[in-house]
């Protein structure tokens, strides 16, 4: 038979040894496998468990910006007098002195609110040095109070202003005479006015006391004042609150316990079925057969498969227990193991002295085979030779 015909066979007899010999340690290990699946399969689907996690419940916003505008005093060929100029960046000294404007204060809540919004604007003249490191050191500071407007009762969505008006070119001017009158300072004179809100009340069910304040600034140039502020002032928030939700799992968890629950379950009960229905006997004549095939294997490079000529026509015939031992003597006497499959036999060919290992019958199925097959093979190969069908010596590889 032709080993490479067999080798299917050959990995499932090994297969089957492997299960045989750990049956006990295979078997608790597929019975482990199914019960992890069941537990995590359970725990997934069944009792999943719940876990907290903060929801919002409710949310809200406030904002406070400046708005400010500039009336032409007198008529020029670009403005005509009483033109009122708008949120600028940049207005003229001579032509639009006095700036007007607001601070506009508003608010939103998801669940309502009722706030008392205290505003008060004022006029802040200073002289400053910055001193490195996000510190300053100012050398004086004068504030004018330009309004003051409490708003009570303010519902989320409307709006508390309080206007303001002043003169920028002469305000400019008041810092400079200011600065002059202490001798002059290292600082910069700085105008700007400041808005301060605070405001208390109820917000989304819950109580609010909070305070900030935002800046407007007025640099004054050559003939113009600049006017600039950080833009609107916004805050913003929320409530929340624990809730219970399912745990969520992903693939891996919600499709690997079904499968080794399966796979354990199915694994054991057909490891059992096959012991008890009697697929995984191994007999012995297949251990032997497979010691056999590990040990050709294992020494491949030593064993030419060929005929050989019948022992009646060489010298004495030395019978050999093991493959390796027949290795072991080819070694020895420098000579090659020549396995003629036909005879199943494995024969090293000395000047004075053959040496034979009649290799193990392949088993087939239902059947536990001998080594008779083989002395048959040698009766039947003996009787062809004697017709003159083989030639004496060793001939190539046959498969």
């Amino acid at each position: 038979m032709n080993d490479r015909t067999s080798e299917p066979d050959t990995r499932g007899r090994r297969l089957r040894v492997l299960l045989v010999d750990n049956y006990a340690l295979v078997l608790g290990a597929l019975v482990l496998i199914g019960v992890l699946g069941g537990v995590v399969t359970y725990t997934t689907y069944l009792d999943g468990g719940t876990q907290t996690e903060p929801r919002q419940v409710a949310s809200w916003q406030s904002s406070g910006e400046f708005m400010h505008s500039a009336t032409v005093v007198n008529d020029t060929e670009a403005f005509a007098a009483g033109t009122v100029l708008r949120n600028r960046s940049v207005y003229f000294q001579r032509l639009t002195p006095r700036l007007n404007g607001s601070f506009v204060y508003t608010y939103a809540a998801s669940d309502g609110g009722n706030l008392t919004v205290d505003t008060t604007v004022t006029l802040v003249m200073r002289s400053v040095e910055e001193t490195g490191g996000g510190n300053e050191t100012v050398y004086w500071r004068v504030e004018r109070p330009l309004n003051e407007v409490s708003t009570s009762s303010l519902e989320p969505g409307e709006r508390a202003v309080v206007p303001f008006s002043l003169n920028a070119s002469a305000a400019a001017a008041e810092a400079d005479r200011i600065d002059s009158e202490l001798g002059g300072t290292p600082g910069r004179t700085e105008v700007a006015v400041v808005a301060e809100v605070e405001r208390s009340g109820m917000r989304n069910g819950r109580p609010v006391k909070a305070s900030d304040a935002s800046r407007l600034s007025i640099d004054p140039g050559e003939g113009v004042y600049r006017v600039s502020d950080s833009g609107p002032l916004t805050d913003s928030g929320g409530q929340t609150e624990e809730t219970t939700v399912p745990v969520e799992y992903g693939p891996l968890r919600t499709a690997g316990g079904p499968l080794l629950l399966l796979l354990g379950g199915v694994g054991a009960l057909g490891l059992v079925a096959a012991r008890r229905s009697g697929r995984l006997t191994v007999t012995d004549a297949e251990r032997r057969w497979l010691a056999y095939r590990s040990t050709r294997e294992e020494f491949d490079d030593w064993i030419t498969t060929g005929r050989v000529p019948s022992e009646a026509e060489g010298p004495p015939v030395v019978t050999v227990d093991s493959l390796s031992g027949l290795v072991d003597v080819a070694i020895d006497t420098d000579e090659r193991v020549i396995e003629d499959r036909r005879r199943g036999a494995c024969l090293v060919l000395g000047d004075g002295q053959w040496y034979r290992y009649d290799r193990p019958a392949e088993p087939t199925k239902g059947q536990d085979r001998t080594g008779t097959e083989s002395k048959a093979a040698d009766k039947h190969l003996l009787a062809e030779e004697q017709n003159g069908s083989d030639v004496p010596g060793a001939s190539g590889n046959e498969d």
